[in-house]
């Protein structure tokens, strides 16, 4: 095990949200929320959700068109176990769920539509993203850091900034430490950042919690680099939505979108009801 660059010794080189203990998953001080340390942050849940719905054999005739993340409330901080259940296995879709426990409880689950893989038409989304090296790099937020793994080029807006955000994010870290995560765990885990990175107020006054995470892809992701552009909306009644657009230096490979609870947040002078 190397150590990181820059970093005292203890700090295993790439950085990983998750040890494999034989079924178990042992989360690392990485996969902590910023919000609440006995917690599991949503993007190493949506992620490691994604690495127990990956399969090698039916990735080679079907394509993954939906990957929906629901979390039930907060996610401990502890081992995690995964089940996975099949509810729907027809020639031309299948419909996996994938739920997470701890202590045999479920926490968070996904569900996983495939769609048999056929030569069809091609309609790509347009778009104007400057590639993501004519971007200067960035100071990632500490959550999204990932021990120095993940890399930020901003291209608007971003982290701590309201409005829409548009950014490049790269990886070196690992989901499971000694695995190497694929773009579709990749592109799983940067979708839980949308209503960080086109966050629609500061986070100080009002706090923007996703409840779920939904991904709807054109296609897998390519390269090193995926570019999230996000914008969150609400209508003063408690929650609100982001809007994800992802891409990569071919496109646009999927959009998705969040449920966003919205609260006061810690410098908000309303004080939540009792």
């Amino acid at each position: 095990m190397t150590e990181a660059p820059n970093q005292p010794p203890g700090h295993p080189w790439p950085p990983r949200y998750y040890e494999r203990a034989d079924a178990l998953f042992l989360p690392t001080g990485l996969a902590r929320s910023p919000w609440d340390p006995k917690a599991i942050a949503g993007g190493p849940v949506s992620a490691l959700l994604a690495t127990g719905a990956e399969d090698r054999e039916l990735d080679d005739h079907f394509e993954i068109a939906r990957f929906q993340v629901d979390i039930f409330g907060k996610v401990p901080h502890q081992p995690l176990h995964m089940m996975r259940e099949a509810l729907r296995d027809g020639r031309q879709t299948k419909l996996h769920r994938i739920t997470m426990l701890a202590d045999g409880k479920p926490v968070a689950q996904a569900h996983v539509l495939r769609v048999r893989r056929l030569e069809t038409p091609v309609f790509p989304v347009p778009h104007d993203y400057p590639a993501p090296h004519s971007v200067p790099e960035h100071d990632a937020p500490r959550g999204a850091r990932m021990g120095g793994a993940i890399t930020l080029r901003r291209v608007l807006g971003g982290p701590g900034i309201p409005g829409r955000g548009i950014s490049w994010l790269s990886t070196v870290g690992e989901v499971v430490g000694g695995e190497t995560p694929s773009n579709f765990v990749k592109a799983c885990l940067f979708a839980d950042f949308g209503n960080g990175f086109g966050n629609a107020t500061d986070a100080g006054q009002w706090s923007y919690a996703n409840l779920d995470i939904t991904i709807q892809f054109l296609r897998m992701p390519v390269g090193d680099w995926f570019l999230l552009d996000a914008e969150t909306h609400m209508a003063g009644n408690g929650h609100g939505t982001a809007r994800n657009i992802f891409a990569d230096e071919q496109g646009v490979y999927a959009r998705g979108f969040q449920t966003i609870f919205v609260a006061p947040g810690h410098l908000s002078v309303q004080v939540p009801p009792r």
